[in-house]
């Protein structure tokens, strides 16, 4: 079964969507017969750069164009062969598994000095150009500079700045951008026309949302929805392949952190939780109204976000955006987006965001102020005490809270640790002979509240340890044995490392005497 987005892979460059500029210039230059022999075409991922090189490279090549046209006929050999990948005429080559000089040599050079076989033009399309090595690079530059006449070079790269000045100023550039929201849009809706298929408008916007403006991605998408074989896809449906937060819920949980309501903003998270929400869709949400509210900050309302917003949203958002300032929403933006990394790598989903909570409510800067706010702060003295009273309350059973949520603070101690450490080991070489070996010259030094301080002596062991892999590995083994959730941290014997820089340095010393040390 062909996936969707090679199904409805635009045939001519009348389809392609939200590149009419690079469109215009190329069907411009191939109607006057003025091609380049070299582009250049960089952008982020899934937008169409492949798509225009084949495009471009059987426009050039169709025997069978109609007369002032510049669409290729797609009924001839030359158009049907360059649209399989089989053209001989027209190579494409993935950078990225070919980074080599001698694949350069062997695929691009040599190639070139034979004229092209049944079109009018021999053309490389070089993907992942950035992925070349310098040797590779230089290789190719002088023919690049100045090639056969029926040669021409289409290099595609998503990291316009890793290619050599060199390469890049000998090519025709051409950036591509992330499709608009709108054209997306009718993009997805056009394909769901043609598969036969209704699909509700949230669940579109839903989509295109999540593809971030890549229409490989978002086709994707559709065609994951797809398999559901249902008719009528709805948000629930298709809540399967794209989790979703209720907007209302979000925008209450974003509330509650600006005014470091942190009590409520941690049960709020534990009873999403509970319901089954993703926790890395919860946070992409926040930060993506975070976001919003931070584009919006200097407008009167909403502006196109894309994201179908009610108007009760929008005017509840607008309300948000004066318990903030500019400075602090970058501030929230950036600390949950560093907890969203962290998600994947825990075992409890939740718990970066409650971190990121409650490192948000013990953040030092002033709390989030209303912008009439001091017109009559004196008429506030009194309120601020019982405030500041209930703050002292709050944070008391907030330390609690985290303690039981977080599992910060573990019954067991280190000598029970040291009891069983022997059992640890053996489970761990079962798994992983590498981290046994660290482990094994390691020391269970102290419980630090839920965490296992273990004392390694290199700073690489350490490393090793603290990676994201190896530290999951760790702690589910640890909580095995221990029936308890164990963290683990890593810390480096500086004694040990002192010891080992004077034996050394004491060997040394001795081997220059023509000696030994002897112990």
């Amino acid at each position: 079964m062909v996936a969707l987005y090679h199904k409805h892979r635009p045939q001519n460059f009348s389809e392609m969507i939200g590149q009419e500029h690079i469109v215009q210039t190329l069907t411009n230059q191939i109607k006057s017969e003025r091609v380049a022999h070299a582009y250049l075409f960089s952008g982020s991922r899934g937008i169409g750069k492949t798509t225009a090189a084949r495009l471009l490279a059987k426009a050039v090549n169709c025997p069978e164009k109609k007369p002032n046209s510049v669409e290729p006929c797609n009924n001839c050999e030359i158009c049907n062969e360059i649209s399989r990948s089989s053209s001989i005429d027209v190579i494409e080559i993935d950078a990225a598994s070919h980074t080599g000089v001698d694949n350069v040599r062997e695929n691009i050079i040599e190639n070139a000095l034979f004229r092209p076989t049944k079109s009018k033009y021999k053309i490389f399309i070089i993907d992942e150009a950035h992925m070349l090595s310098t040797a590779a690079f230089n290789a190719l530059l002088k023919i690049l500079e100045e090639p056969p006449e029926y040669v021409m070079f289409i290099l595609a790269t998503t990291e316009n700045h890793k290619l050599l000045p060199t390469i890049v100023s000998r090519c025709q550039r051409f950036n591509f951008k992330k499709v608009p929201f709108d054209t997306m849009k009718k993009h997805i809706e056009n394909i769901a026309k043609k598969e036969d298929l209704k699909i509700d408008k949230d669940v579109v916007e839903r989509i295109i949302n999540k593809s971030d403006g890549c229409v490989r991605d978002a086709v994707s998408l559709l065609d994951q929805i797809m398999a559901v074989n249902e008719k009528h896809i709805t948000a629930e449906i298709a809540s399967v392949v794209l989790p979703t937060s209720n907007m209302d819920e979000i925008i209450e949980f974003i509330k509650t952190v600006l005014n470091k309501e942190t009590s409520k903003a941690l049960i709020k998270i534990n009873q999403l939780a509970e319901e089954g929400v993703d926790m890395k869709q919860f946070a992409y949400d926040v930060v993506e109204i975070l976001r919003i509210m931070l584009i919006s900050k200097s407008q009167t309302k909403l502006t196109n976000t894309a994201i179908d917003l009610s108007k009760d949203t929008e005017k509840e958002l607008l309300k948000l955006n004066k318990l903030v300032s500019p400075v602090e929403i970058i501030k929230l933006i950036d600390l949950f987006m560093a907890r969203q990394a962290e998600i994947k790598m825990h075992a409890i989903p939740q718990l970066p965001i409650e971190l990121a909570v409650v490192e948000w409510s013990t953040n030092k800067s002033e709390s989030p102020k209303n912008d009439d706010e001091d017109k009559d702060n004196s008429k506030n003295e009194e309120p601020k005490k019982e405030e500041e009273k209930n703050d002292k309350e709050e944070k008391k059973s907030l330390t609690e809270r985290v303690k039981e949520i977080v599992g910060m603070e573990s019954s067991i101690t280190i000598e029970e640790i040291k009891a069983k450490w022997d059992n640890f080991i053996d489970e761990i070489e079962k798994q992983s002979a590498s981290l046994s070996f660290i482990l094994k010259t390691a020391t269970p030094a102290k419980m630090n509240g839920g965490a296992l301080i273990i004392s390694v002596n290199f700073n690489i062991h350490k490393d090793k340890l603290m990676s994201a892999d190896c530290r999951k590995k760790i702690e589910e083994i640890l909580s095995n044995i221990y029936n308890t959730k164990i963290r683990i941290d890593a810390t480096v014997d500086e004694s040990e490392m002192e010891n080992k820089k004077i034996d050394n340095e004491l060997q040394d010393l001795t081997a220059a005497f023509g000696g030994e040390v002897v112990n």
